[in-house]
């Protein structure tokens, strides 16, 4: 790809994303990151605030005030850690487990309704890129 279409398909994903984000039950009152521990949460089970910052590439006290928030809305809980005294594990709760679906479900009307609206040749065009931006998306 030559440096003007490789600006198109960062500004055009760049777009998609933040309207992915902003659809949805936790855009008005969970930020982006939020969402994402959640997601983690869900996928990975338990973890600490440290490897939940990692993964988020955030700072650890910019995942203790996420988690902060998280508790405060009772979408998650906190627990002393079983093997190390000095840690906490994070858990995914049932209402957050419920919010966290419901925010998907929003989030996937949104584009269900958005890619049918697209005539057959692009519906065709995204469906045959679709293996190759997973593969961007999952590269190191």
């Amino acid at each position: 790809m030559d440096p003007n279409e490789v600006d198109a398909l960062r500004a055009a994903v760049s777009r998609l994303a933040r309207r992915l984000r902003n659809e949805g039950s936790g855009s008005d009152t969970l930020s982006a990151t939020g969402v994402a521990v959640l997601a983690r949460l869900r996928r990975d089970g338990a973890q600490t605030l440290q490897a939940l910052a990692a993964a988020e590439h955030v700072r650890p006290p910019s995942m203790t005030r996420i988690v902060d928030r998280l508790v405060e809305m009772g979408l998650v809980t906190r627990a002393p850690h079983p093997d190390d005294g000095r840690a906490v594990l994070v858990r995914l709760g049932e209402p957050g487990a419920s919010f966290l679906a419901d925010t998907v479900r929003q989030r996937s009307a949104w584009l269900t309704e958005r890619l049918g609206a697209l005539d057959a040749a692009d519906a065709d065009a995204l469906r045959a890129a679709l293996p190759a931006l997973q593969r961007l998306a999952d590269a190191s």
